[in-house]
């Protein structure tokens, strides 16, 4: 399906006044596009979690870094006061600044590159529920615009009907046709009353889930504004290359490969050693002496032993490098499914396109067949049971066309989720 730019969307203020009432509302595919990134919620989520998680990376990164892990610095004061054996009192004050840094911790280091990738990987995520969001979106304006198409075809169809019911009912007046077969053609028409007053509830159906898939609330009668065609698409194997590394599920899949290898030298590192340093500098005075100053310098080598028990180490790296294990599975998993989605989904559009639009010969000959069967039946050289079976043969060839074009259209759709075409695209 190609959807022409045309029509532009009436302004936001309109749709966001008064939702109580009903109101209208007419989209084309950039205007819509445009409203379900400013208000879908699952985007909306996706986008408030990427941003949790850069801001989370920004707390432990960076300058947080330096000042949170390496220096550590406490300044303090405080007011001594005593009583001699002769009731004399003295007071006397105590000032100290006391310097801790760290030179070597391993594991905090993993820790700010465990959030980096947590960051990566929720940008990915975002990516994804966009490309998903962008999917259902599309499929909801194509559904609107064949409910609004297949109005009109029912309507097309049901004039059809009432027209034939009328001329065989005046044949069976003048005797020249069964009371069955003008029974039948009156039923026939009642019939396509009926269908069309199904596909107006349907196009109301396809309203809603057209406001949903963009994220609004309110009694809003949309009117989606495109051309109905069968769409173009091609999957070169450069494309299918690009996938594999831009595609937010490989991204988000080697996102996490990465972390659960984090995750295994920040286990390894907690046996490592960590170094500190400490000094202090003070200051006291009292009431019968001079001003005392004070001052050290050490430096600390902690080595852990035995932390959480004798085996707790060995146990954890074990089952570290085992998440490693399964998340290299996964990541292969997840690229043999791409590159088999994507070129299976690809053979059934091309299937899908070839049919939809081979049917299009198949309805101007049908139509055609009907145009000239109604001619050849009124000369009375055609039975009212054949030009009953051109005329179905027509009416089923034109409702088919949706159907193909719509198989098709959604195939289109499938592919571009899994390349990670989001809505902003």
């Amino acid at each position: 399906m190609t959807i022409n730019k045309k029509i532009l969307i009436l302004p936001l203020v309109l749709l966001l006044a008064g939702r109580a009432a009903a109101q209208q509302l007419t989209l084309d595919w950039d205007a819509a596009r445009r409203l379900a990134m400013a208000n879908n919620p699952s985007v909306k989520a996706a986008r408030a979690s990427m941003e949790q998680a850069g801001y989370a990376y920004l707390s432990v990164s960076g300058l947080n870094y330096y000042i949170n892990y390496q220096p550590d610095i406490n300044i303090g004061a405080s007011k001594i006061g005593w009583t001699g054996n002769v009731g004399h009192t003295t007071t006397g004050w105590d000032v100290g600044l006391t310097v801790t840094e760290t030179l070597l911790n391993f594991r905090t280091a993993s820790t700010v590159k465990t959030s980096l990738l947590a960051k990566e990987k929720a940008a990915s995520d975002y990516q994804g529920a966009s490309a998903m969001a962008r999917q259902a979106l599309a499929a909801a304006f194509a559904n609107l615009l064949f409910a609004q198409k297949e109005i009109d075809v029912q309507k097309k169809i049901l004039d059809m009907r009432v027209s034939k019911a009328k001329l065989i009912r005046l044949k069976y007046e003048s005797g020249m046709e069964s009371k069955g077969n003008t029974l039948l053609a009156e039923a026939q028409a009642e019939r396509d009353a009926v269908s069309v007053k199904q596909a107006e509830r349907q196009l109301v159906i396809t309203q809603r889930a057209l406001l949903e898939a963009i994220g609004l609330e309110g009694n809003i009668q949309v009117t989606a504004s495109g051309d109905i065609n069968v769409p173009s698409f091609t999957l070169e194997e450069a494309r299918v290359a690009r996938a594999l590394e831009k595609s937010p599920g490989i991204v988000s899949a080697k996102k996490t490969l990465e972390a659960a290898k984090e995750r295994v030298r920040s286990t390894r590192y907690s046996a490592y050693p960590t170094i500190n340093t400490n000094q202090s500098y003070g200051w006291s005075d009292d009431s019968e002496s001079d001003l005392n100053k004070s001052w050290s310098l050490g430096i600390n080598l902690n080595i852990p032993l035995f932390g959480g028990g004798p085996t707790s180490y060995f146990n954890d790296l074990a089952a570290a490098k085992r998440s490693l294990a399964a998340a290299e599975e996964n990541f292969k998993a997840r690229r043999i499914s791409l590159v088999s989605a994507l070129r299976s989904g690809y053979d059934r559009y091309l299937s899908a396109v070839e049919t939809a639009r081979a049917n299009v010969s198949m309805l101007r000959a049908t139509e055609e067949c009907y145009k000239e069967a109604q001619i050849t039946y009124m000369a009375g050289k055609l039975s009212f049971i054949d030009l009953d079976n051109k005329e179905q043969a027509f009416a089923n060839t034109d409702s088919n066309q949706f159907n193909y074009t719509r198989a098709a259209y959604n195939s289109k759709l499938e592919l571009e989720q899994l390349l990670g075409v989001g809505v902003e695209e």
